[in-house]
């Protein structure tokens, strides 16, 4: 009862179909329908209209009525509107504690037809063919005891959706009828025994010549007849739960109320439980949460991060760019290893003597070799000397413009060249030059 699916609970009601007219546009409202329902019925089921849910001057607690649409159709008389009358016959507030939902258990037995006109199986229950079992021709004989059979089924049940369902099940007799496989009629007879006697049998003659005379069900043809000994059927417990998952039952409830239900109530009281607890430990515990960052603090697991470019690895090897930035005064890209004992080496003058030549704008002719950090350039001469570049060196008449991840771009006069870094198993270089 306290999981997370809505219970429903089986209890003890009365149902009946009861039908209005009103013009051929006309509609009800619930207030017409219950002056209406007063003026046919007066006091039958014990409720006045102002007293619904309150205590009479008895004492004794009454439950609400319900009016559940069946079918609605165009008549000689006008729109015809028939409903499904329906009151429980117990008091539910014992009910709200546990379940979601109350609803009369005989409905039960629209799941045994429900799975009938669907060709579905009925699992344990048996059921047996008219002709074998003889429980029509014994109920219209009216000498059919309830333990020949729980169910006889005629052949053509499933085809046009047309069936009548006869049931006896704890002294009352149920007739349901299904047009096209839609409930359209449900009467509840009681004061019967507990088998299908002569009483019966001519009850059932008299709903036949119903049918015929009908309005609605002359046109249907003929209806398949199930007869359904309900005392004798196992699981109806189950079959109950069934149907209450129907579409035409799922969101009806003899017991419907203002305010939300305990159960309810409990069920969304964890929900917000269980949503606070996944929000309270993604804020607390997650990455980048203020808690983790200083408990890294605390324990000393803080490692500043700088926003660097990473180091473009090419040919050469890492640890000779590395060498050649060095060798050029580029200290600070490198990692801190490289400034252990090396506070005292030289530049080579060669690089300088090199940097100061200056030749024509068409005579350049190198290759990039890697860039480290996103600053610093390594290039390589046709004469095979390696010179390191930042952006605003000169190279011969050139000047450095710009240096990317993967490229330099070289100015003389209006003229750019565009180096890239040759990649391993490329048999050329491609350099971008453009004339402005």
């Amino acid at each position: 009862m306290m999981g997370w699916t809505r219970c429903v609970a089986p209890v003890a009601a009365r149902m009946m179909t009861w039908e209005v007219t009103t013009s051929f546009d006309g509609t009800l409202t619930g207030t017409e329908l219950r002056k209406r329902f007063d003026e046919d019925f007066g006091d039958l089921f014990g409720v006045r209209e102002d007293e619904s849910r309150e205590t009479l001057d008895t004492g004794v607690r009454v439950n609400r009525v319900f009016f559940w649409p069946l079918v609605s159709f165009n008549a000689s008389d006008g729109r015809k509107h028939r409903y499904l009358v329906s009151i429980a016959n117990e008091p539910l507030v014992c009910y709200r504690k546990k379940f979601d939902r109350c609803l009369p258990r005989q409905i039960a037995l629209f799941a045994v037809a429900d799975k009938l006109l669907r060709g579905e199986p009925l699992n344990a229950i048996f059921v047996g063919d008219v002709a074998e079992c003889g429980l029509k021709d014994k109920v219209n004989e009216g000498v059919a005891e309830c333990s020949v059979a729980e169910i006889c089924v005629e052949e053509n049940v499933a085809n046009d959706g047309n069936l009548m369902l006869i049931a006896l099940w704890k002294n009352v007799l149920y007739i349901l009828v299904f047009m096209n496989g839609r409930l359209c009629h449900w009467s509840e007879e009681f004061g019967y025994g507990d088998c299908f006697d002569e009483r019966i049998a001519e009850r059932v003659r008299r709903f036949k010549e119903f049918l015929k005379a009908d309005e609605l069900f002359a046109s249907a043809g003929a209806f398949g007849e199930v007869f359904v000994c309900g005392d004798n059927v196992p699981d109806m417990e189950i079959l109950f739960q069934i149907a209450a998952k129907d579409s035409f039952w799922r969101d009806l409830d003899l017991d419907e109320s203002e305010s939300m239900k305990p159960c309810e109530k409990r069920r969304w009281t964890m929900c917000a439980l269980m949503l606070l607890t996944l929000g309270v430990s993604f804020a607390f515990f997650s990455d980048d949460s203020w808690v983790m960052r200083n408990v890294r603090e605390w324990c000393g697991d803080v490692v500043p991060v700088k926003d660097v470019a990473p180091v473009e690895l090419s040919l050469p090897a890492e640890r000779d760019l590395e060498k050649l930035a060095w060798a050029e005064g580029h200290r600070d890209l490198l990692p801190a290893k490289w400034t252990h004992g090396r506070e005292g080496f030289m530049h080579d003058e060669t690089f300088g003597n090199q940097r100061r030549l200056r030749r024509a704008c068409d005579s350049l002719d190198f290759k990039l070799l890697g860039i480290v950090g996103g600053r610093v350039a390594l290039m390589k001469t046709a004469a095979g000397e390696t010179k390191t570049l930042s952006v605003g060196d000169s190279l011969l008449k050139y000047c450095v413009k710009e240096i990317g991840r993967n490229e330099i771009v070289l100015r003389c006069g209006r003229k750019e060249v565009r180096y890239e870094i040759e990649l391993p198993n490329v048999s050329s270089i491609v350099s971008a030059i453009s004339a402005r």
